[in-house]
């Protein structure tokens, strides 16, 4: 640990200065904030193999008892998104590990979070990286750099073979990651990712306000929540219906949200939504259409050219239907005195808005520490305690849920090993991770012990899980943090461990999935930038295209959404093609004439088997 504080102090050097040439519109990143993404969608257990046992040798006069795991290994870690860095070591399932497998665990104590990776950058800069570990880096930059090496298949098939079922079942998996002309070897582990089955963001509204205003939904059903525990609280409060608006819909109850007193206090005060012009607003852009990825490229049938988001028809469309939202006064601003999350949290915890763009992992729900600073929650719990809210589809003639994921598996979603891991101990790792992530005790090393740590509200792996608070736990079984950093359900069929089986989630993805098929929901993309979509040479092209000429697109694309914000362009209508023709001048006709060719494969291309 002192040698991982002391690359932290050397890095910290290093950063200083990189950190002031971070680019300010770097791609987007279509998954964030999942402490642990897999795929398909079943919530059944997974199938289980247990690590191989010792083998023998038998002759005629003796039996020899071959130890894979004789030679005693250290092992450096670096698992457990968001806890990594407050793990503190000899917990008891680490110790079970070490006995099991013989091995020395050394979990390094930095941070793992997507949107702060100053820890992990710092590591990176002293040229230090752990035998194996998640700190959402991509494999192969960490290969060029040699600080990583590559997976043969053939290891992956011989000493973790149910992950190599699984992406045997799944075979788009085995694209990802792995090394251009070289057969059978990857830069990392892929996680399976049933991101790009589901959304995290759905459009959440108050079913008092839309029934007071004379509104009748679909199908509408309660979500149902134990009756005991954290989730009690919460029964009776949230419904889904199947009840789908278009955009003239949207405007007309945000006109009433605003103009017909849905709270019925007799007061002017209240509006349909506060806009903050970032990733929580998904349901409101993904109504006309499209993500605002960077990644993603669109094909405008208007000009025929497959362009970003920014210089596509939908784009236009949406300007001018949030331009007159926020001119009639429905959409609200922020106070722009602190970051745009923390006044968006507390602007719609006042209880005067009747729309919220949430995600789900917050709807009522014990998934992450800031879920008690969102609604509903805040709302029952400060407001108005028999307060009811509903879950729509999503809105719009062209729209859909915006996926939180595009893929089954990302170049940055993959465990890597150190460049300096031996075979033998690579091997190790993957033993160790086949018992810790598909033995039957695979929940023992995600979850923790059932009965101590946890317990099932209902049938196994088709209900809530009620946690332990940590403090309640015995001694003998407790730490500092949750369990998951030797264990994980990255690599698991079961969608209800995505969301540490809440019943929020299990419920609202059974309820739209029984009604709409994945083509029903969500936005899919024309093209998808990524290593998997074109050979490198292609890749790299665009990537140093883009390096040089994205200063100026996005200088262009942020004047006109600063001047359409302000309502200083009178008629967008009118100055799109002027818009477009600037666009085009900054760089975009080169990254078109990229993006129109063959060389890149189309989404349904990508995704479609064969």
């Amino acid at each position: 640990m002192k040698r991982i504080i002391a690359i932290l102090l050397v890095g910290a050097v290093v950063f200083s200065f990189a950190a002031c040439t971070k680019t300010e519109d770097s791609q987007q990143s279509d998954i964030t904030t999942t402490t642990q993404p897999q795929t398909s969608q079943t919530t059944k257990a997974p199938q289980v193999t247990t690590t191989k046992p010792p083998e023998t040798t038998t002759s005629a006069q003796t039996t020899v008892i071959t130890n894979p795991f004789a030679e005693k290994m250290e092992i450096s870690w670096l698992c457990g998104t968001y806890t990594s860095h407050l793990y503190e070591e000899g917990r008891w399932d680490e110790v079970e590990l070490e006995e099991r497998f013989n091995v020395e665990l050394d979990l390094w104590n930095i941070l793992i979070h997507s949107g702060q990776m100053e820890q992990v950058e710092m590591m990176l800069a002293a040229g230090d990286v752990p035998d194996f570990g998640f700190y959402y880096k991509d494999g192969f930059a960490l290969y060029e750099q040699k600080l990583a090496r590559t997976v043969p298949e053939k290891f992956i098939r011989q000493y973790m073979p149910s992950l190599a079922a699984m992406y045997d079942e799944n075979p788009l998996i085995w694209r990802f990651n792995k090394e251009e002309g070289q057969e059978g070897e990857y830069y990392g582990l892929n996680m399976v990712l049933d991101t790009y089955v589901r959304s995290d963001n759905v459009p959440l509204w108050n079913l008092d306000w839309l029934e007071n205003l004379g509104y009748e939904l679909n199908d509408l059903v309660a979500c149902q929540y134990p009756q005991e525990g954290f989730h009690d609280q919460f029964n009776g409060s949230l419904y889904f219906s199947d009840t789908i608006f278009n955009i003239a819909d949207v405007s007309e109850i945000f006109q009433a949200f605003t103009e017909d007193d849905p709270d019925g206090n007799g007061v002017d005060d209240t509006f349909a939504y506060p806009e903050s012009n970032s990733m929580y607003e998904r349901t409101i852009y993904g109504m006309f259409g499209f993500d605002k990825n960077n990644s993603l490229y669109y094909k405008d049938d208007l000009t025929g050219n497959v362009v970003p988001y920014y210089a596509h028809t939908y784009y236009r469309d949406y300007l001018i239907w949030l331009n007159e939202m926020k001119e009639k006064g429905y959409v609200t601003g922020l106070p722009g005195l602190d970051t745009a999350v923390n006044e968006l949290a507390s602007s719609l915890s006042t209880g005067k808005y009747g729309f919220f763009n949430m995600r789900i992992s917050r709807i009522n729900t014990n998934y992450g520490n800031d879920v008690g600073t969102w609604p509903p929650m805040t709302i029952l719990n400060n407001i108005d305690s028999s307060a009811r809210f509903v879950i729509t589809p999503y809105m719009g003639e062209n729209g859909g849920l915006i996926p939180y994921g595009y893929t089954p598996a990302a170049s940055n979603r993959a465990f890597v090993f150190g460049g300096e891991v031996s075979d033998a101990k690579m091997a190790r790792i993957l033993q160790l991770y086949e018992y810790t992530c598909f033995s039957d005790d695979w929940m023992r090393y995600r979850y923790g012990i059932e009965g101590v740590h946890y317990k099932w509200s209902g049938e196994p792996f088709q209900s809530a899980l009620v946690f332990t608070p940590l403090d309640k736990i015995p001694k003998k079984y407790a730490g500092t943090v949750d369990m998951g950093q030797f264990g994980n359900t990255n690599f698991h069929i079961g969608t209800g461990a995505t969301m540490n089986y809440e019943p929020t989630y299990l419920q609202w993805y059974d309820y739209y999935y029984d009604r709409f098929t994945q083509s029903d929901l969500l936005l899919r993309p024309y093209k998808l930038y990524d290593r998997s979509t074109m050979p490198n040479d292609t890749y790299e092209e665009f990537r140093l295209l883009y390096t040089e000429t994205s200063p100026q697109v996005f200088a262009v694309r942020k004047d006109f959404e600063a001047r359409t914000g302000k309502g200083e362009i009178s008629n967008i209508n009118t100055e799109w093609s002027q818009y477009l023709d600037q666009l085009y001048a900054a760089g975009l006709e080169d990254w078109i004439e990229i993006w129109n060719s063959d060389d890149i494969m189309t989404y349904e291309e990508l995704v479609t088997p064969g």
